[in-house]
């Protein structure tokens, strides 16, 4: 199933070198790179060009994005989710972040990595002999979208920063000023428009790892929404764009919800299986290999978040540290509907002894479960290493485009549509709930939001929910603090971590700081607002 990242090496050769112009880290620019193929010798036919477009999808891959630290140092923790360890200053899982933290630096530089691979590619695919040009037309799309989907995730929690549309040849040159919040956005809306007829729409339907129609017009969504709300505050217009290409997807009638078992999707992104029967998961990054060989992608996923194993064996079901604990928000959502499937799949029953003994939480213990969805005892690599493993990651579901049409139509018209209590229910049948039916405006957007954070919660998109509505502060300060002080919440040991969290949020947290070394390479780039007048 693996096979999108297979043959980089080349692609790597001839990216490395202008990907190395971005960082602004001396000891890259002091390393000589051997056997480089310049961009002008290498792309000569159809199968140089998909070695260098694996290349663009590579930055998906790293631990700098989804193997870590985007998915989750930077994205999730927030009001449902919580870092279990204490005594982590200047980390960004408890808000006591600077702009010299380690994790946003590398982060940072890996995304405008990934553009600039993209930047190279579209330099030179018109060169290459394809000669179907579908085929080109499909690798520019793909290329197109990731330079789009890239510059998303740094404008969603950067707030303001470059658009990088052209290859950085000469570091020395490469200053450039951000781009207006909105302005960029908007930007990122058409360059993913553009490629909708692009990509390809038949060839990929079965494979979640590729980009494909019904993948951009999903993210498209996802954009969309984001531009609706807070900080741009676009409104109407742009819930109605969002509405429009999640019926897109809903109307391609090529996804629909696992059924039958609320676990299936989660072990089959464990096990390295496309459900080809179902499809509901429309996007994820693909990882290989466990370090054990020497060939993988670095990913920490089943091990820093996860369930909590114990066994350090290369035998037994894989060790992993479980961080990533459901606060008793999250608790308290699932029991708003007794029975929801859903609570014990995202916060764990129990967790794995060095004997790979299940041993259950108690029922007083209720924040100290772990993220249940990613569990290494379900994936089958073998023989295990302790913190690596090719647990898939979701970027996109096809639940997640069911709640984003029932919430862009509601907020659309101010009003609850047909069409929106049907793709609601849809999720909330599959969960096991009760439908929702007769609610005002108000009341049905609650009921999004609600059934957001349980159907969506330790996937990287809770956070940037509670910004685009405008509560973060509210949602990771207030209640979070108030929830810490309920009697129910552990006192003991870790479990104290997700108060330090809540009394470090401030408004500033909604978004990061521009990297301090950036700043000093970018002498057109300025901190951006919400941190350039506080105190770090």
């Amino acid at each position: 199933m693996k096979k999108i990242y297979r043959n980089l090496k080349t692609a790597v050769l001839v990216l490395g070198c202008m990907s190395l112009l971005l960082s602004s880290c001396s000891d890259f620019l002091d390393r000589n790179p051997h056997d480089f193929v310049s961009p002008e010798i290498f792309y000569k036919n159809e199968s140089d060009c998909m070695m260098a477009l694996a290349g663009v999808y590579w930055t998906l891959a790293t631990d700098h994005v989804y193997g870590e630290r985007y998915s989750n140092i930077l994205s999730n923790t927030d009001d449902l989710s919580y870092y279990a360890r204490l005594n982590q200053s200047g980390q960004v899982y408890t808000n006591s972040h600077n702009s010299s933290n380690n994790d946003i630096y590398q982060t940072w530089t890996q995304l405008y990595s990934g553009i600039n691979n993209a930047n190279v590619l579209l330099d030179n695919i018109d060169a290459a002999n394809i000669p179907d040009a579908a085929v080109k037309n499909r690798i520019k799309g793909e290329a197109k979208f990731l330079r789009a989907y890239y510059h998303f995730l740094l404008v969603q929690s950067w707030y303001e920063v470059p658009i990088r549309t052209e290859t950085v040849t000469d570091i020395n040159n490469s200053s450039l000023a951000a781009t207006p919040h909105a302005e960029a956005i908007d930007w990122i809306i058409k360059e993913m428009e553009d490629c909708i007829d692009l990509v390809d729409d038949s060839k990929y339907d079965l494979s979640p790892s590729h980009v494909k129609k019904t993948t951009v017009q999903g993210i498209l969504a996802r954009v969309c929404l984001w531009r609706a709300g807070s900080p741009s505050n676009g409104g109407k217009e742009f819930y109605e764009k969002a509405a429009k290409y999640a019926k897109a997807v809903y109307d391609s009638h090529k996804h629909k919800l696992y059924q039958g078992d609320i676990y299936a999707i989660w072990k089959n992104i464990a096990s390295d299986k496309y459900d080809t029967e179902y499809n509901e998961s429309m996007w994820e990054v693909e990882f290989i290999g466990t370090r054990v060989d020497g060939k993988f992608t670095y990913s920490r996923i089943g091990n820093t978040i996860g369930n909590w194993q114990e066994n350090t064996s290369a035998t037994g079901k894989g060790y992993a540290y479980g961080f990533y604990c459901g606060s008793l928000i999250l608790w308290d959502l699932f029991e708003k509907n007794p029975g929801d499937l859903r609570r014990d799949l995202s916060m764990a029953t129990y967790k794995l002894n060095t004997n790979d003994a299940a041993v259950y939480w108690k029922d007083t213990e209720i924040v100290t479960r772990r993220c249940g969805k990613y569990r290494r005892e379900w994936t089958t690599t073998s023989p295990k290493e302790k913190n690596n493993d090719q647990i898939n990651y979701p970027v996109l579901r096809y639940a997640d485009v069911l709640l984003m049409l029932a919430e862009a139509e509601n907020e659309a018209g101010k009003a609850p549509t047909d069409l929106a209590y049907d793709a609601i229910n849809e999720v909330r049948e599959r969960a096991g709930i009760d439908k929702v039916e007769n609610l005002s405006y108000a009341e049905f957007q609650q009921e999004v939001r609600d059934e957001r954070a349980r159907e969506l919660c330790f996937e990287s998109l809770r956070k940037y929910d509670l910004i685009r509505w405008g509560i973060y502060y509210d949602a990771a300060h207030n209640k979070l603090t108030e929830a810490t002080n309920d009697k129910r919440w552990t006192t003991s040991g870790y479990y104290k971590a997700a108060k330090e969290y809540a009394a470090n949020t401030e408004e500033r947290h909604q978004f990061l700081p521009i990297p301090m070394k950036e700043l000093g390479v970018n002498l057109l780039l300025k901190q951006n607002s919400y941190w350039s007048n506080t105190a770090e």
